[in-house]
Protein backbone atom coordinates (compact mmCIF):
# COMPACT_ATOMS: atom_id res chain seq x y z
CA UNK A 1 0.00 0.00 0.00
CA UNK A 2 1.47 3.31 -1.24
CA UNK A 3 0.81 6.19 2.08
CA UNK A 4 -1.22 9.02 0.64
CA UNK A 5 0.26 12.24 2.15
CA UNK A 6 -3.20 13.90 3.85
CA UNK A 7 -3.86 17.82 3.33
CA UNK A 8 -3.78 20.18 7.08
CA UNK A 9 -1.82 21.58 8.73
CA UNK A 10 0.94 20.18 11.53
CA UNK A 11 0.97 21.01 15.41
CA UNK A 12 4.16 22.59 15.07
CA UNK A 13 3.02 24.92 11.95
CA UNK A 14 -0.41 25.77 13.96
CA UNK A 15 1.52 27.24 16.88
CA UNK A 16 3.98 29.15 15.07
CA UNK A 17 1.00 30.53 13.63
CA UNK A 18 -1.00 31.25 17.00
CA UNK A 19 2.49 32.83 18.33
CA UNK A 20 2.64 34.93 15.04
CA UNK A 21 -1.37 36.44 15.59
CA UNK A 22 -0.48 36.41 19.35
CA UNK A 23 2.49 38.74 19.09
CA UNK A 24 1.05 41.05 16.00
CA UNK A 25 -2.06 41.49 18.70
CA UNK A 26 0.04 42.96 21.41
CA UNK A 27 1.35 45.39 19.47
CA UNK A 28 -1.38 46.59 17.57
CA UNK A 29 -3.40 46.87 21.13
CA UNK A 30 -0.43 48.93 22.34
CA UNK A 31 -0.62 51.36 19.49
CA UNK A 32 -4.08 51.47 19.52
CA UNK A 33 -3.58 52.54 23.28
CA UNK A 34 -1.11 54.86 22.47
CA UNK A 35 -3.17 56.58 19.97
CA UNK A 36 -6.41 56.58 22.41
CA UNK A 37 -3.74 58.50 25.07
CA UNK A 38 -2.38 61.17 22.21
CA UNK A 39 -5.87 61.76 21.23
CA UNK A 40 -6.81 62.67 24.93
CA UNK A 41 -3.63 64.92 25.22
CA UNK A 42 -4.71 67.37 22.24
CA UNK A 43 -8.49 66.93 23.04
CA UNK A 44 -7.18 68.66 26.76
CA UNK A 45 -4.89 71.06 24.98
CA UNK A 46 -7.48 72.21 22.75
CA UNK A 47 -10.25 72.52 25.45
CA UNK A 48 -7.51 74.73 27.43
CA UNK A 49 -6.92 77.24 24.50
CA UNK A 50 -10.46 77.40 23.68
CA UNK A 51 -11.60 78.41 27.35
CA UNK A 52 -8.44 80.38 26.90
CA UNK A 53 -10.06 82.33 24.16
CA UNK A 54 -13.59 82.67 25.95
CA UNK A 55 -11.78 84.14 28.57
CA UNK A 56 -9.96 87.05 25.99
CA UNK A 57 -13.40 87.05 24.48
CA UNK A 58 -15.29 87.93 27.68
CA UNK A 59 -12.49 90.87 28.52
CA UNK A 60 -12.84 92.41 25.46
CA UNK A 61 -15.92 92.66 25.62
CA UNK A 62 -15.81 94.17 28.95
CA UNK A 63 -12.98 96.25 27.79
CA UNK A 64 -15.26 97.70 24.46
CA UNK A 65 -17.94 99.54 26.98
CA UNK A 66 -14.82 101.88 28.74
CA UNK A 67 -14.89 105.59 28.01
CA UNK A 68 -12.24 107.67 28.48
CA UNK A 69 -11.55 109.70 31.27
CA UNK A 70 -12.39 113.15 30.95
CA UNK A 71 -9.71 115.79 29.89
CA UNK A 72 -9.65 119.10 31.83
CA UNK A 73 -11.66 120.60 29.13
CA UNK A 74 -14.22 118.18 29.19
CA UNK A 75 -14.81 118.74 32.80
CA UNK A 76 -15.07 122.13 32.43
CA UNK A 77 -17.80 121.92 29.79
CA UNK A 78 -19.67 119.10 31.91
CA UNK A 79 -18.75 116.09 29.92
CA UNK A 80 -17.67 114.12 32.18
CA UNK A 81 -20.72 111.47 32.20
CA UNK A 82 -19.27 107.63 30.98
CA UNK A 83 -16.19 107.96 32.04
CA UNK A 84 -15.12 104.24 33.03
CA UNK A 85 -12.10 103.78 35.36
CA UNK A 86 -9.87 100.20 35.64
CA UNK A 87 -8.34 99.07 38.32
CA UNK A 88 -5.62 96.28 39.01
CA UNK A 89 -4.62 95.17 42.37
CA UNK A 90 -2.42 92.45 43.84
CA UNK A 91 -3.69 90.72 47.01
CA UNK A 92 -2.10 87.59 48.82
CA UNK A 93 -4.47 85.62 46.81
CA UNK A 94 -3.49 87.10 43.45
CA UNK A 95 -4.66 89.77 41.19
CA UNK A 96 -7.65 91.03 40.32
CA UNK A 97 -8.89 93.91 37.30
CA UNK A 98 -12.18 95.66 38.48
CA UNK A 99 -13.72 97.73 35.80
CA UNK A 100 -16.52 100.48 36.14
CA UNK A 101 -18.85 102.22 33.86
CA UNK A 102 -22.04 103.91 33.69
CA UNK A 103 -24.84 101.41 32.87
CA UNK A 104 -28.42 102.00 32.85
CA UNK A 105 -28.75 97.81 33.82
CA UNK A 106 -28.81 98.76 37.31
CA UNK A 107 -30.08 100.84 39.84
CA UNK A 108 -27.12 102.55 40.99
CA UNK A 109 -26.41 104.03 37.69
CA UNK A 110 -22.91 102.27 37.57
CA UNK A 111 -21.69 99.06 36.48
CA UNK A 112 -19.15 97.13 38.20
CA UNK A 113 -17.10 94.18 36.70
CA UNK A 114 -14.49 92.29 38.23
CA UNK A 115 -12.07 89.62 37.38
CA UNK A 116 -10.12 87.87 39.90
CA UNK A 117 -7.31 85.45 39.33
CA UNK A 118 -5.76 83.58 41.95
CA UNK A 119 -5.13 80.03 42.66
CA UNK A 120 -8.53 78.65 41.61
CA UNK A 121 -7.94 79.97 38.12
CA UNK A 122 -9.55 83.00 37.34
CA UNK A 123 -13.35 84.17 38.00
CA UNK A 124 -15.60 86.91 36.84
CA UNK A 125 -18.50 88.82 38.22
CA UNK A 126 -20.55 91.57 37.10
CA UNK A 127 -23.53 93.67 39.41
CA UNK A 128 -24.22 97.43 40.43
CA UNK A 129 -21.34 98.82 41.84
CA UNK A 130 -23.31 100.72 44.76
CA UNK A 131 -24.47 96.88 46.11
CA UNK A 132 -25.98 94.40 45.65
CA UNK A 133 -24.98 90.39 44.89
CA UNK A 134 -22.79 90.02 41.88
CA UNK A 135 -23.32 87.32 39.53
CA UNK A 136 -20.39 85.48 39.65
CA UNK A 137 -18.82 82.15 37.06
CA UNK A 138 -15.66 80.57 36.76
CA UNK A 139 -13.93 81.71 33.61
CA UNK A 140 -10.82 79.35 33.81
CA UNK A 141 -9.57 76.39 35.70
CA UNK A 142 -7.33 75.84 38.36
CA UNK A 143 -4.86 75.03 36.27
CA UNK A 144 -4.30 78.54 34.43
CA UNK A 145 -2.38 81.17 35.66
CA UNK A 146 -3.13 84.79 35.10
CA UNK A 147 -1.80 87.99 35.34
CA UNK A 148 -1.95 91.41 33.80
CA UNK A 149 -0.19 94.41 33.45
CA UNK A 150 -1.09 98.22 31.91
CA UNK A 151 1.43 100.20 30.00
CA UNK A 152 1.38 103.82 30.59
CA UNK A 153 1.74 106.60 28.13
CA UNK A 154 5.40 106.84 29.19
CA UNK A 155 5.94 103.17 27.83
CA UNK A 156 6.40 101.61 31.29
CA UNK A 157 4.63 98.75 32.57
CA UNK A 158 2.69 98.50 36.01
CA UNK A 159 1.74 95.27 37.72
CA UNK A 160 -1.16 97.78 39.63
CA UNK A 161 -3.16 100.68 38.64
CA UNK A 162 -3.31 103.09 39.73
CA UNK A 163 -0.61 103.81 41.10
CA UNK A 164 0.43 106.66 43.77
CA UNK A 165 -0.58 110.26 43.53
CA UNK A 166 3.73 111.07 42.05
CA UNK A 167 2.24 109.40 39.16
CA UNK A 168 0.55 112.95 37.90
CA UNK A 169 0.22 113.03 33.97
CA UNK A 170 0.80 109.23 33.73
CA UNK A 171 -2.54 107.59 31.90
CA UNK A 172 -2.98 103.91 31.31
CA UNK A 173 -2.46 103.13 27.47
CA UNK A 174 -3.20 99.35 27.58
CA UNK A 175 -3.56 96.48 29.18
CA UNK A 176 -1.91 92.55 28.43
CA UNK A 177 -3.16 89.63 29.98
CA UNK A 178 -1.16 86.71 30.42
CA UNK A 179 -2.11 82.84 30.52
CA UNK A 180 0.30 80.34 32.20
CA UNK A 181 -1.44 76.80 30.83
CA UNK A 182 -0.47 73.33 32.03
CA UNK A 183 2.28 72.34 29.85
CA UNK A 184 3.67 75.67 30.32
CA UNK A 185 2.15 76.66 27.13
CA UNK A 186 1.50 80.43 27.28
CA UNK A 187 -0.99 82.67 25.48
CA UNK A 188 -0.90 86.76 26.03
CA UNK A 189 -2.85 89.77 24.61
CA UNK A 190 -3.17 93.25 24.52
CA UNK A 191 -5.70 95.76 24.32
CA UNK A 192 -5.40 99.88 23.75
CA UNK A 193 -7.36 101.42 26.31
CA UNK A 194 -9.54 104.72 25.63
Amino acid sequence: MSAQRQGGMTLLEILVAMSLLAILSVMGYKAFGSLLIARERLMQTGEQWVDVARAFRRLESDLTGQQPQPTAADQQQGLTLGASSLTLMQDGKGQSLVLEAVSTRYPGGVERVSYHAGNGGLSWSAGDAGGGAAISYALLGAGMQVSWRVMLNDGSWQDAWPISDAAQGRVARALEMRVLMPGKQQAHRVWVLP
